[in-house]
């Protein structure tokens, strides 16, 4: 079995996470695009198996569940180490009409001989795509900062030299899932 040094992921968080969701639907909410997960589900996901002694996890999470980004992280197997912020173009949705997404950027085994590379910075200016696509710069600096083999979880599309799991791809790996 592959063992990865660096995991990229965008669990599905549930609604439910901090209340802060409805059950409304517009165009923001993210279930209207795919199902969603707990909190207690992403976190028993055994990412822990998949990701190599000295490896580094990318996990993306919205404003309101940074908190929980840490924790999920920190269940993996991971010690967070600092946090990333797409900064969108335009307005989102919602009262504050956000338009940010961070990633939370962890490391499991020493730093010594786990480095990451050069950043260029905590924040960046990519442009959007699609609901809940990252940006293809966002996978460019973490082949640039971590080294491989290379796992995306929650996948949504197959990436050249990449490994992936999803609902919405020809999965590379098994993982079972907690409904």
């Amino acid at each position: 079995m592959t063992r990865y040094a660096a995991i990229v992921a965008d669990p599905p968080w549930a609604a439910d996470l901090g209340g802060t969701w409805t059950a409304k639907a517009d165009k923001g909410r993210p279930q209207r695009f795919y199902p969603l997960m707990g909190l207690d589900a992403i976190k028993a996901l055994p990412v822990e198996s998949l990701a190599a002694d000295q490896s580094h996890l990318w996990l993306w999470a919205v404003t309101q569940h940074v908190d929980t980004a840490f924790e999920v992280a920190r269940a993996w197997g991971f010690q967070p180490v600092t946090m990333l912020t797409w900064c969108k173009p335009g307005l989102g949705v919602g009262q504050f009409q956000c338009n940010t997404e961070h990633i939370v950027v962890a490391r499991r085994g020493s730093r010594h001989g786990n480095p990451f590379g050069m950043t260029g910075g905590t924040w960046f200016g990519w442009p959007r795509g699609r609901h809940s696509a990252k940006p293809d710069a966002f996978y460019d600096l973490v082949t640039r900062s971590s080294s491989g083999p290379f796992l995306e979880l929650f996948a949504r599309t197959k990436r050249l030299g990449w490994d992936v799991w999803g609902n919405e791809v020809d999965s590379d790996v098994q993982i079972e899932a907690l409904a």
